[in-house]
């Protein structure tokens, strides 16, 4: 089974967690599994479906570990940091950048929108957007927090790895 099925178990893991050698891992430890219960494993349609379902699940759990672990999270991130220093990025992936950018500002609200953009396009401070937009610099501070995270959820959920990389250092 395992010779049968390990490449196609691979291609899939690295879909899902796009790091080689965390699939590499993850390969192994579900047929290391499936290998542990495989007295009391009855599996009554096809074995493939079995599989992958387990390989899903693996990887979503690694994918959370991942993002619970910050030394994990900084691992998986030098890696990409590597992969994009070695390939850099075309232009394709600057543009898609930019439109995922401009999709998240766009779903904020005009007056958070304008608070982000006078802050971190116009390089103004809090207290210069305060006075302008006539409301207290903590407001404008809590907007920009707030914005903030709703920009790393929007990219996190949009965002292929390589697009994530540009991001780190500037959302992150």
């Amino acid at each position: 089974m395992y010779n049968r099925y390990r490449h196609q178990a691979y291609r899939y893991i690295l879909t899902l967690v796009k790091v080689p050698e965390l699939a590499e891992d993850l390969v192994q430890d579900v047929f290391i599994k499936i290998w542990h219960v495989r007295g009391r494993l009855e599996i009554n349609r096809d074995f493939r479906g079995y599989l992958f379902r387990m390989c899903h699940n693996s990887s979503i759990d690694l994918n959370k570990r991942i993002a619970a672990d910050r030394r994990l999270l900084d691992s998986v991130l030098r890696h990409w940091q590597m992969m994009a220093d070695a390939e850099p990025f075309t232009q394709e992936e600057l543009l898609r950048y930019d439109k995922l950018v401009g999709e998240a500002l766009n779903s904020l609200s005009p007056q958070r929108r304008k608070i982000y953009e006078l802050c971190k396009i116009d390089n103004k401070t809090y207290d210069e957007v305060a006075r302008e937009l006539n409301i207290s610099s903590n407001t404008v501070k809590t907007h920009i927090k707030q914005t903030l995270a709703l920009l790393r959820t929007y990219i996190r959920k949009n965002a292929d790895v390589r697009i994530l990389i540009i991001l780190v250092g500037t959302l992150f």
